[in-house]
């Protein structure tokens, strides 16, 4: 039987229904595949409805939820409530997170070192076990991600960094660099008895304590000299010594000193306003930036220090040092002009070869 040959037209239209249905075929079968519509969610995960009246800068769709630091889910969707608040549909794996309940904390900040926002999840106190389709209201307990951060360190430095300040900043340390030598001199007189020292620092402040015994005495002295001064007044004082000795002494302070004194300041008080000014302004802005508080405990703690290094019998005050004053830069050259400096043919004698007649203290001594 002769097959009766078909138009062109006929033979595309068989060639395009023929490709309709390979088309189909195929797009069903990835369907399948992709979707498995009989297969379900996971029996491991749990869906969660999370309501909270505020939500950390970041946080949508895929954002991990962390325990302990680990991911143990992530959010699904995120929509605000009517009412105010926001409403987080989350997944959460059942294993991981078999204690947390329906009094569990949340908090959010960043899920790893590049500032992504997480959320945080915490055991509450007793409360009922999570379950799937559970709804959740927790008032989050703080928002630490990065973003917020950075704008707390935003409002601090436009509230605490004003120009002033930041003037008054760089004309001190502009001042401060006059200490330099100063600061250069200390560091070579530690570096002179580092050099020399042959006994602990330890032992040298237990040798110091000595010092200490007479100091209360000096202060008590002190003390009642000045409240004699004061207080004491002229009484058994004779009349040549209150005509010839306190009464010229006392107008001599009021009018050629004091007197003196305030003419001068008088008189040169534009060259003073510059100074007045600059400690003006460092005690206006001292007192915000230097808590009370702090300064208290921390002269309390130096003061009860201080008491522990300096406790002991002073049975040795032995300083086995040797200042070698030439090699200060402030020295070496007065010492030349009165031809005081050692010979560069004599070596220096080390602190182990100082008589001990010369010595610092030697328990004697």
């Amino acid at each position: 039987m002769l097959l009766r040959k078909a138009s062109e037209k006929s033979e595309a239209r068989i060639l395009s229904l023929v490709g309709l249905v390979v088309i189909t075929c195929i797009a069903t079968v990835t369907a399948w595949v992709t979707f498995d519509p009989f297969g379900g969610r996971p029996a491991d995960l749990l869906n969660v409805t999370i309501e909270s009246p505020y939500m950390g800068e970041g946080v949508e769709s895929g954002t991990q939820l962390l325990m302990h630091g680990v991911a143990v889910g992530e959010v699904i969707h995120v929509a605000s409530m009517r009412g105010g608040g926001v409403r987080l549909q989350v997944e959460v794996q059942r294993e991981p997170t078999e204690g947390l309940t329906d009094t569990m904390r949340v908090d959010f900040r960043p899920a790893n070192y590049f500032g992504v926002t997480g959320i945080n999840l915490a055991p509450g106190v007793s409360g009922t076990a999570l379950s799937d389709g559970a709804v959740v209201e927790v008032v989050p307990t703080g928002n630490f991600t990065l973003q917020a951060l950075l704008e707390r360190l935003g409002d601090i430095s436009h509230g605490v960094l004003t120009p002033k300040l930041i003037d008054v900043i760089d004309r001190t340390t502009t001042y401060v660099d006059g200490l330099d030598p100063l600061l250069e001199t200390m560091l070579v007189v530690t570096g002179s008895l580092a050099d020399v020292q042959n006994v602990s620092t330890a032992q040298l402040l237990t040798n110091a304590t000595g010092i200490s015994v007479a100091f209360p005495g000096f202060v008590d002295a002190a003390t009642s000299t000045g409240d004699l001064f004061l207080h004491g007044g002229l009484d058994g004082a004779s009349e040549d010594y209150y005509q010839n000795t306190y009464s010229p002494t006392i107008e001599l302070a009021a009018n050629d000193l004091f007197g003196a004194a305030g003419k001068l300041v008088g008189s040169r008080s534009e060259d003073l306003a510059p100074l007045t000014n600059m400690i003006k302004i460092l005690a206006d802005v001292a007192p915000g930036i230097i808590p009370q508080e702090q300064i208290s405990e921390s002269a309390t703690e130096l003061r009860m220090r201080l008491e522990r290094l300096f406790e002991g019998p002073p049975e040795r005050r032995a300083v086995n040092v040797r200042v070698i004053l030439d090699s200060l830069p402030g020295v070496a050259a007065p010492l030349g002009a009165i031809g005081a400096a050692p010979s560069v043919d004599t070596p220096a004698l080390t602190a182990a070869e100082v008589p001990a007649e010369q010595q610092i203290g030697n328990g004697e001594r």
